[in-house]
């Protein structure tokens, strides 16, 4: 049988152009995305501010979470670099905008570092170090007690070893160390500057030259001297201006008699033939100074310098 040849190829030809006309899949399967990476929170703290002896402030702000939600954030703090939640921390429960944290519980006058942190899933990071120093003084008051006794003076302006950074001043002791104890020795200087042992700052010298001069027991200087009070040892009878700015604030002070008080500050004079036979005392009744046989028995208060 005659075949028609152009029957068939006109037959392949629609085939072909068939196939190829098949229309296009528009919905192809989607490529899977990947699961995001988290990492750690970045953050950075904030400067330090309100610094006291015992306390500052500070805090930090996060800038990106790490892809995961923040589950926690504060300060932590050190006197050591590097501080980490080993140490001192404060967590905070506000981050809106950043967050502040009042460090405290501090040591008076000592470097501490400090850095922000913030914990994801991720794990813990930590902001940039900052470092501050406390305060390295009370705020002190007349009558406050400080250092094994009550503060009697705070050194002013124009007085020798006033420190306009930091309080200085003279403690007395809580009560009397004696209700008659003799000054002791009359009949010589055992001060070593008697023409200015009067002064305010003189009363430790004062105390040290009597008990190296007179080995008499029971005198004002030697009780104040060998007195242990409040954990402290460097008690002395204090020199007349000394005890005359305990005379001023007695009151707040307290325990005073109204009696005559020794000073350690001898009366001295090369006008007078008695030089060595007195030392000055205050009469604490109505504030007179004047001086007094050493070996009349007056009162005793010891002082401290802080």
């Amino acid at each position: 049988m005659k075949v028609n040849r152009t029957l068939i190829l006109n037959s392949l030809l629609i085939v072909i152009l068939f196939m190829s006309c098949k229309k296009e899949d528009n919905n192809p399967t989607p490529t899977p995305t990947p699961n995001p990476t988290i990492v750690i929170p970045t953050l950075t703290t904030t400067a330090i501010s309100a610094i006291t002896t015992s306390s500052a402030s500070s805090g930090g702000a996060v800038t990106s979470d790490g892809g995961a939600a923040v589950s926690a954030w504060g300060v932590c703090w050190s006197t050591s670099t590097n501080p980490t939640l080993a140490n001192s921390f404060l967590q905070n429960n506000e981050i809106s905008g950043g967050f502040s944290s009042v460090l405290s519980g501090l040591t008076l006058n000592t470097t501490y570092y400090v850095r922000a942190y913030a914990i994801n899933s991720a794990g813990t990071a930590y902001g940039n170090e900052l470092s501050f120093t406390t305060a390295n003084t009370v705020l002190l008051y007349i009558g406050q007690s400080y250092q094994g006794g009550k503060i009697a003076y705070i050194l002013q302006a124009g007085d020798y070893g006033y420190d306009a950074t930091i309080q200085h001043g003279l403690i007395a002791a809580p009560n009397d160390q004696s209700t008659g104890a003799p000054w002791g020795c009359a009949g010589g200087s055992l001060t070593g500057q008697p023409d200015e042992s009067v002064f305010f700052g003189t009363g430790s010298g004062n105390t040290e030259g009597i008990i190296s001069n007179c080995q008499q027991a029971g005198i004002a200087a030697r009780i104040c001297g060998d007195l242990v009070l409040g954990g402290y040892s460097d008690w002395f009878l204090p020199s007349r201006d000394e005890l005359w700015k305990m005379y001023l604030n007695r009151y707040t002070i307290g325990g005073f008699a109204n009696d005559y008080y020794w000073s350690s500050s001898e009366h001295y004079d090369d006008n007078y033939w008695d030089s060595g036979i007195y030392a000055w005392w205050v009469r604490f009744s109505n504030g007179e100074q004047g001086w007094g046989d050493k070996n009349a028995p007056d009162y005793v208060r010891a002082a401290r310098y802080f």
